[in-house]
């Protein structure tokens, strides 16, 4: 015998997180539009050598940043 299929009543925890809640985890508009610019985007290519790991972290940031992503403000020491 087959069984009947789940209902909402069935899963844990249904109903009972707030609409208000659920829109605090939803992406903010500013989020989507850089999702969207790293879909556009993608694959972005980093490049550096890991043994070099300033090199690399260097890189890693600028691309980053050109995303919108981060913000960078290191600086070399």
């Amino acid at each position: 015998m087959i069984d009947p299929p789940l209902s909402h009543a069935d899963l844990p925890d249904c109903g009972r997180t707030t609409h208000f809640v659920i829109d605090e985890q939803l992406p903010t508009a500013d989020e989507k539009q850089k999702l969207q610019v790293i879909a556009i985007n993608a694959p972005v290519v980093v490049a550096g050598a890991r043994d070099e790991t300033e090199g690399a972290l260097k890189a890693l940031l600028t691309v980053l940043a050109t995303l919108g992503l981060i913000t960078d403000s290191t600086t070399a020491s």
